[in-house]
């Protein structure tokens, strides 16, 4: 009896404590579910609340049709070189009231107009390689007489420098068009354009200059896409205001005006030119700040030719700025006040010493080519030395203040527009209470919209008001997505503006919101009426299970795919995500892969595999030993040694080839650890990469680095989940040593890989790692420390003495923290890879999202008990901190062999994230249509086909918005791209392969060739360098008898003016190749050599390269 007594008692209790388990488990998955819709709905009133802080209060960039009138393209006869000249002489008999020019070039140019520079496009080039039309204000360059416009234009394409202008000079009511035609002068031949008398680098586009020796511009074909302008022609072509006015003499100045804006005024453009800072305030808000004074010309400006000549020359007077300001106007009467402050001591150096406190300000609306002037007259302005309270708005203090006094134009001032200046002149400023209203106004909406929907839509069909809430959160899922892609897909130059932030894409999103909404109801409706008992359902759902499992169990009984053809379909079926991302990324990597000239860093691992098929071991073509990536050096020795040394292809396939190779290897590893669609993403991040793209076609061992580093990371996880078998641990330590002779920089993974194996080997209460008590894990590691040991004594002992120290002796191993800034902006910012401006320059890919999802990656890794994940993640942030905080060098390819990690880390947090959302969205939306609770046990509700295809389709447009992010611009991304899909594209090395052609055409025996350039370049494309400019290069230089020799090219330094003096007058014939850019800005800086020589003139010009000569015959 008693046992009977207490059985009953003891299974009484585990109901009982199932049923508070039960209840607890309900109320955990209830709190989780309100977070999730909660977050549902703060990422829809952030989505919204952006998208109308974009439309309603910041102006949009638009896109606008040029006026070519009867300009042609047309491009040089005597094309010898990438750079082509054109020039164009007109005769003025007044100064005009307006002159602007639109302009555009196959690629980059720079615009001069007597011997100023006006403007370029370089700066938008570089980042974008996007064909666009620009217009320049030439009035302030423009003389009475002569006058020449001068265009230098420059292709980075192995196309034909090409340009199409239209010259517009306004005089009076009238305007009168120059296009380009047979009647422009140009030339591709630099002796022709750099004479032995010219005084500077442009004095081709001034008017005193003997162009008799150019041929007529010819025709060219047209070139493909629409080249818009970024800029509203308004802007030039109305005439610029002339009517200025000052309160007075005084330091300050603050004016009002009342304007009468009429309804549907279309677009809004205020132009203003001031002496001194300006605040413009629309109807009482701040909106701009204004510095129109040019700054003051800057000592040894780096560009992209020359220290001294193809800098802008200074010119005194005022820039002009230009604001859209259609967003803050509303028609009826706006308010438009306006603070100037005195420029100070500059003032002296523009010339407006007598009036401090002046401006000229018009406002244009209109549409099209319809525009009026809403403030041509100065009747309705109010000025005051002093300001008042609430004088910027329409207040009566401010307007009884007196009328300003109208003056000519103060001083020598010019007023011109700089559309791509680099100085910070504008700060456009969004008030923030019209901000905050902005997106009180838009939360309001969704959640209007939240509750109006749960309640009143879904609310009659729903079991419960919970549920309601919950599916009525998901609905804002799929505008979201779509919004994400559109925010992204707007840094790609070539989609017309303005764009996304539209009328049109605004109703897109809200008619996908409503359509998700009325299909969604459709369902609930629908399915009301064929709701069956929970019982019954569940019931069914067990059969379902029972009969589920036993095809399971069937499925194992009866033989598999036996043949090896059909193992391999089954095989291609399951993984048909990484067969198309083969597909894409072969042709991708393997296209023009002699496009690129050869570069410093390519010719150091190729000098270094021919010495080992000459020698045995890797050196340079000087005698000097390269210890370093000696297993990439072997490789591509043993490659050279079977399919020859000549082709510029052979080379660089030892690279492509592993890029190749890792991308299966590192899906079908990820794929044994996680999941496919883990695997998936990351390989295909890491195989449409940027970075990988570049990377994998030079002549380089990052990506052998990177290839080993995905072995290393998989075997050394095998070797710890197999920790007392020997096989895995000596595998893993020949993959560790391997990745070390790939890369030495590859030792930012050894903390990481030691750190990883004692942690996740740690064993008992005390938590020691079991490795310590394993003698072949002794074994391997001493046998490893003793070959990287070997490898640092070779180096040390290989490398001559070191006899001076500069810049470039930092030591590579230092503690410290200076390296964050770099890698930060490389993580989250798109930057030029090198300063400068030249037009081949790199430019780092924007991967910010990627580096978002990296950082969730690891914070996610370590909310949850997987150790894989865990360890990857621990692996990454370990070898990050080594390469942040003890390796002192700073660039991407030292990041490059960490990017599996990056990769796999972002699509880790991507599918963990989108998990969580499916897991709260699926028992809402079974419980909403299916009425079954897909919480209970053997609930597994079918969704309907509907459901089904939105939630794959929102999936794939986020994998497709991480994909595309760090691709865009698409024209600068890929060689293979860009050609198949008819659009620009642009070399990212210097042309010395032109340089080596022009050279073996024209040099004769006993010239002398001199460099300011890496030398290693000169040596391979020329056949000899004799000695070169060296500025800052003690880390390469050794001694070979005597006499200082650079490693890499054997070529003798000249480390001063007066030894450079002795050169040149010690020879005759003397070539000197310049790289155009950061060396020969190096070697000019601060006066230590002057360049060029007196009685030296340039001969050949590169888009990366020029050649300069004393003697030469023609």
């Amino acid at each position: 009896m008693k046992s009977v007594v207490s059985s009953e008692i003891s299974l009484a209790l585990r109901r009982k404590l199932y049923a508070r388990s039960e209840h607890f488990i309900q109320r955990t998955r209830s709190y989780l579910a309100s977070i999730m819709m909660w977050l549902c709905i703060i990422l829809a009133c952030s989505g919204t609340g952006w998208f109308a802080y974009q439309y309603f209060l910041v102006p949009q960039p638009g896109t606008y049709a040029p006026a070519w009138q009867q300009a042609n393209w047309i491009q040089p006869v005597d094309i010898k070189s990438p750079t082509a000249y054109f020039r164009y002489g007109m005769a003025l008999n007044a100064q005009p009231d307006n002159a602007f020019v639109t302009i555009t070039a196959n690629q980059s140019f720079q615009l001069y107009v007597n011997g100023l520079l006006i403007g370029t496009n370089v700066q938008n080039f570089i980042p974008e390689t996007t064909p666009r039309a620009y217009m320049f204000d030439i009035d302030s360059a423009l003389l009475t007489g002569i006058n020449v416009i001068g265009v230098r234009v420059v292709d980075v394409d192995q196309q034909r420098p090409a340009l199409r202008a239209n010259i517009g000079i306004v005089v009076g009511p009238h305007t009168y068009y120059y296009g380009t035609n047979n009647q422009w002068q140009s030339t591709g031949d630099a002796v022709l354009v750099h004479p032995r008398a010219a005084t500077s680098m442009f004095t081709w586009s001034t008017a005193a200059f003997d162009a008799s020796h150019w041929q007529a511009a010819a025709s060219s074909q047209p070139y493909a896409g629409k080249r818009a302008l970024t800029v509203n022609p308004i802007v030039y072509t109305y005439p610029l205001p002339t009517h200025w006015i000052t309160p007075g003499i005084s330091e300050e100045g603050y004016f009002v005006h009342q304007v009468n804006v009429p309804a549907n005024f279309g677009n809004a453009y205020i132009r203003l030119v001031a002496t001194g800072k300006a605040d413009i305030f629309i109807n009482d808000h701040e909106y701009m700040k204004w510095d129109g004074q040019v700054s003051a010309p800057q000592d040894n400006i780096v560009t992209f030719l020359n220290a001294h000549d193809h800098a802008a020359p200074y010119r005194n007077g005022l820039l002009m700025g230009m604001y859209n300001v259609s967003p803050y106007l509303h028609p009826g009467t706006n308010t438009i006040a306006v603070h100037i402050q005195s420029p100070g001591n500059t003032t002296a150096k523009v010339g407006l010493d007598s009036h401090r406190s002046s401006m000229s300000m018009d406002l244009l609306t209109g549409q099209g080519t319809s525009y009026t002037n809403l403030l041509a007259s100065d009747a309705g302005w109010h000025a005051s030395s002093f300001p008042v309270a609430g004088w910027t708005h329409p207040s009566t203090a401010a307007r009884q203040w007196p009328q300003p006094y109208p003056i000519g134009r103060p001083g020598t001032n010019h007023s011109y527009y700089i559309p791509d200046s680099s100085s910070p002149h504008s700060i456009q400023v969004i008030p923030p209470i019209l901000a905050a209203e902005v997106l009180l106004y838009s939360t309001c909406a969704v959640l209007l919209f939240w509750l109006v929907t749960a309640l009143c839509i879904l609310g009659r069909y729903l079991p419960t008001r919970r549920i309601a809430y919950q599916a009525a959160s998901l609905l804002f899922l799929p505008a979201l997505a779509c919004e994400g892609l559109l925010i992204i897909l707007a840094r790609e130059p070539l989609i017309a503006q303005p764009f996304p932030y539209t009328g049109f894409w605004a109703l897109a999103l809200i008619a996908l919101l409503l359509l998700c909404t009325a299909g969604f109801w459709h369902l609930t409706r629908n399915k009301r009426q064929q709701r069956q008992g929970p019982l019954q359902l569940e019931a069914e759902a067990q059969e379902q299970v029972a009969a589920l499992r036993q095809e399971v169990l069937e499925g194992q009984q009866l033989a598999g795919p036996q043949t090896r053809y059909e193992r391999l379909l089954l095989w291609s079926r399951q993984n048909w995500g990484l067969l198309a991302i083969m597909f894409f990324a072969i042709p991708m990597v393997c296209y023009g892969l002699n496009y690129e000239p050869f570069w410093q860093d390519e010719l150091s691992s190729y000098y270094a595999a021919l010495y080992i098929m000459k020698h045995g071991y890797p050196a340079f073509v000087s005698g000097f030993i390269y210890p370093k990536g000696e297993l990439f050096s072997y490789a591509l020795a043993l490659l050279m040694s079977i399919f020859g040394t000549t082709n510029v292809i052979v080379p660089r396939a030892l690279t492509v080839s592993e890029y190749i190779v890792s991308l299966p290897l590192f899906y079908i590893f990820m794929q044994r650890i996680f999941n496919r669609r883990i695997a998936w993403l990351a390989t295909a991040m890491l195989a449409f990469s940027p970075y990988t793209l570049l990377w994998s076609r030079q002549i380089r061992m990052y990506e052998q680095a990177q290839f080993m580093v995905i072995l290393v990371m998989f075997t050394l996880y095998r070797a710890i989940q197999q920790r007392d078998q020997k096989r895995p641990v000596y595998l893993t330590l020949l993959c560790l040593v391997m990745a070390y002779f790939s890369h030495e920089e590859n030792f930012i993974i050894l903390p990481a890989a030691l750190f990883c194996t004692l942690i996740a080997t740690r064993e008992g209460i005390y938590g020691i790692p079991a490795i310590l008590r394993k003698k072949h894990w002794w074994t391997a590691s001493l046998l490893a420390m003793a070959l990287v040991f070997i490898q640092l004594m070779i180096v040390y002992w290989s490398h001559p003495p070191t006899f001076a120290t500069d810049q470039s002796r930092r030591p590579p191993i230092d503690p410290t923290t200076d390296n964050l800034p770099y890698y930060f902006k490389l993580l989250f910012e798109q930057t030029l890879i090198k300063q400068g401006a030249a037009p081949w320059g790199m430019i780092q890919p924007w991967i910010g999202v990627t580096s978002v999802l990296m950082i969730l990656g690891c914070i996610l890794a370590f909310c949850q008990k997987s150790k894989p994940i865990r360890y990857y993640a621990s692996f990454l942030l370990v070898s990050m901190a080594t390469l942040i905080g003890i390796f002192t060098m700073e660039a991407d390819r030292y990041y490059y062999p960490l990017l599996p990690l990056y990769y796999l880390m972002g699509s880790f947090a991507f599918w963990r994230i989108t998990g969580a959302f499916w897991r709260f969205a699926r028992p809402v939306l079974a419980q909403a249509i299916t009425g079954q609770d897909a919480r209970r046990p053997y609930a597994l509700p079918q969704l309907p086909r509907s459901i089904q295809i939105v939630a794959q389709a929102i999936v794939c447009v986020l994998c497709l918005t991480i994909l595309i992010a760090p691709v865009l611009p698409i024209s600068s991304y890929n060689l293979f791209v860009s050609r198949t899909l008819g659009l620009n594209y642009r070399h990212h090395f210097a042309d010395y392969n032109n340089v080596g052609q022009f050279m073996h055409a024209h040099m004769q025996k006993g010239d002398v060739v001199l460099t300011i350039s890496p030398a290693v370049t000169s040596v391979y494309y020329i056949g000899h360098v004799d000695d070169y400019l060296s500025v800052n290069r003690a880390l390469f230089l050794f001694e070979v008898h005597g006499v200082m020799r650079e490693t890499t090219s054997g070529a003798h330094p000249i480390f001063n003016e007066a030894e450079f003096m002795n050169i040149l007058a010690s020879h005759a014939r003397i070539w000197i190749i310049t790289d155009n850019g950061n060396y020969q800005a190096g070697a000019t800086r601060n006066g230590r050599f002057t360049f060029p020589p007196a009685d030296f003139r340039m001969v050949y010009e590169g888009y990366g390269a020029a050649i300069y000569a004393r003697s030469i015959d023609g």
